[in-house]
């Protein structure tokens, strides 16, 4: 079992190379937005749909949905084991004069005090871990959610066609080989795990998102395609020319 110094010692490499190109808000981060806390009506007029006022991103990368969220005027908090990463986010948000609130942490040991957040999300995190430590996870994120909190998390399916590849370390769980993230665990949630994870929660909203693509794109496949040059024509008249996919739990969840 490697130490976290170890895991952030990875991650800040895969930021420090710029490997990690994520300025954007999740399509689905922004639709859960909508759909249950902020609904935007005009250019700077907000429809609030959940009394929301302090938010935590718990794996925030360089700080892309602290961003969206800082925009909406939220007091917003974001962690990350990569000191890269946060830099990164710092710099960010002082180009744009965003307050928020940016420091090196990890999920399994959120260092606020409980119920101190009213939403907490946290996309491409929790498997990024082991199952063992992604349930540590739930149950901090849990404990500094307010009564009756949300959560809104993004996990890769074991439907996803990148399921098995690597090493083995545990059921579901495997050490990559190759790709940009060389050395970090990847693991894939079934809905048994699923229902498991979110123990304590009640579950509105939930999908299984998949989407297809060629086989010829493999591993990374935004990060070649677009950091080569190199453009792949598809033939789509052969059979199995999607043949791919990638495949991820979105959960929304109220703290019971």
């Amino acid at each position: 079992m490697e130490t976290e110094k170890e895991t952030s010692h990875k991650w800040n490499n895969v930021y420090s190379k710029h490997f990690n190109g994520m300025w954007y808000p999740d399509e689905e981060i922004v639709r859960f937005a909508a759909r249950h806390i902020n609904r935007r009506v005009g250019i700077e007029l907000y429809e609030p749909k959940r009394k929301t006022n302090r938010i935590l991103d718990a794996g925030c990368g360089i700080g892309r949905h602290v961003m969206f969220f800082a925009e909406q005027g939220f007091d917003v908090y974001g962690t990350d084991i990569s000191e890269e990463a946060i830099e990164i986010g710092k710099a960010w948000a002082a180009k744009h004069s965003f307050k928020v609130n940016l420091k090196v942490d990890v999920a399994e040991k959120l260092n606020f005090d409980n119920g101190f957040f009213d939403l907490v999300v946290s996309t491409g995190v929790l498997d990024h871990i082991r199952f063992s430590d992604a349930k540590k996870a739930i149950k901090e994120i849990s404990r500094v959610l307010a009564p009756k909190g949300c959560v809104f998390i993004s996990l890769r399916s074991t439907d996803d066609s990148e399921c098995g590849r690597g090493e083995k370390v545990d059921k579901n769980s495997f050490i990559l080989q190759e790709g940009y993230e060389k050395g970090i665990i990847q693991h894939y949630f079934d809905l048994e795990e699923l229902v498991d994870l979110f123990d304590g929660f009640k579950i509105f909203d939930v999908e299984l998102s998949e989407c297809r693509f060629p086989g010829s794109f493999g591993v990374d496949k935004a990060f070649l395609q677009t950091s080569s040059l190199n453009k792949k024509y598809i033939d789509l008249s052969k059979e199995n020319s999607l043949d791919l996919k990638d495949s991820r739990w979105y959960v929304a969840a109220e703290k019971v």
